[in-house]
């Protein structure tokens, strides 16, 4: 692969990063150039799969006969992973939904294996570069994408450990990736990435529940709120929040993300100081979305929880604070 078609292929990348999350792609600069480059690459892919699996992008794929012949099989294996429930969309959506899918998970086996050509996709082409370069694992970029596929189905979490079997696909299988990428001491940085990934999905299934339920996706544990006397049909009942089960529930579930958090924080005791900036502005931003919860005594459904102008400008100023002090040369005493 020539330089001018690699570098158009990660050029595009950054653009769809930079137009998805503008904390995301701010913390992606604390980075060095060819780290930042190949985490753009993955942030691409994993958006793409996220709009793809929301109707935000109409999927574009070649239809083959082996291709549909693929999607067929995988349906059949899905509806019974999900236990014969109906995907949510009609037939020929869900299919076409699917289809770009599978074409995906092609796709990044070809990367994988250095056989991407110039005629394919920018983001292939970009991670084709980044699986030569990195010790990335292909199971982790598939394990995102059946989290995706999960997707496709209603979601009826019932227990914390099917709840945080979901976060593992759709958030800590890319902090696998994206470690990788950082580059680390010890091998027990991975079970701390799994945890930061579950920490931040988990923030993210509080911060969307109205949302997430409007699409027939009901990720918080339906057994533990039902512990908490509270049906999963409140959830559309702003009032909710006011009653004494939800409070109690929320206190169940806010020390569980504690925990987690607990445990992601030791991540950063095993990366290279210029590459864990990032990972640490982005704890830093959930935090702040985890204290606003708790501030709002667990109302999560009066406004949208997002970050106000002033903490955005404070995770700027951290960023180039950071960003700085990775650079100075540590001094050691003997």
């Amino acid at each position: 692969m020539n330089n001018a078609t690699l570098d158009a292929a990660y050029e595009h990348c950054q653009v769809i990063c930079k137009n998805a999350s503008t904390t995301f792609y701010s913390s992606f600069s604390a980075l060095d150039y060819e780290k930042r480059r190949a985490v753009h690459a993955v942030y691409a892919l994993c958006r793409w799969v996220d709009d793809i699996v929301d109707g935000d992008e109409i999927p574009d794929v070649q239809v083959t006969k082996e291709l549909r012949e693929q999607t067929i099989a995988r349906d059949s294996l899905l509806r019974e992973i999900h236990q014969g429930r109906e995907p949510s969309n009609d037939y020929e959506t869900h299919l076409q939904r699917l289809m770009a899918l599978v074409s995906i998970r092609n796709n990044l086996t070809k990367a994988s294996l250095g056989e991407v050509t110039s005629q394919d996709a920018h983001v292939f082409i970009a991670l084709q570069d980044v699986f030569a370069k990195y010790s990335i694992r292909l199971q982790d970029f598939e394990t995102v994408i059946e989290g995706m596929e999960d997707d496709l189905f209603p979601v009826r979490c019932n227990t914390w450990d099917e709840l945080r079997a979901y976060c593992y696909k759709v958030a800590s299988a890319v902090g696998l990736i994206l470690i990788e990428i950082y580059e680390y001491e010890d091998r027990a940085a991975r079970l701390h990435a799994i945890d930061l990934g579950i920490h931040m999905q988990l923030i993210n299934v509080l911060r969307d529940v109205g949302e997430d339920y409007e699409r027939g996706r009901i990720y918080l544990p339906r057994d533990v709120l039902a512990s908490h006397n509270i049906d999963v049909e409140l959830l559309t009942k702003p009032n909710l929040v006011q009653t004494h089960s939800w409070r109690c529930f929320m206190k169940e579930y806010l020390d569980v993300v504690r925990r987690h958090r607990d445990s992601a924080l030791h991540l950063f005791d095993y990366l290279d100081p210029k590459s864990k900036v990032q990972p640490r502005i982005m704890l830093d931003a959930y935090t702040k979305i985890f204290n606003e919860i708790t501030r709002r005594s667990g109302d999560v459904f009066t406004t949208p929880l997002k970050l106000s102008l002033l903490s955005k400008i404070s995770l700027f100023l951290r960023i180039n604070y950071l960003k700085i002090r990775s650079k100075i040369p540590i001094k050691r005493g003997y």
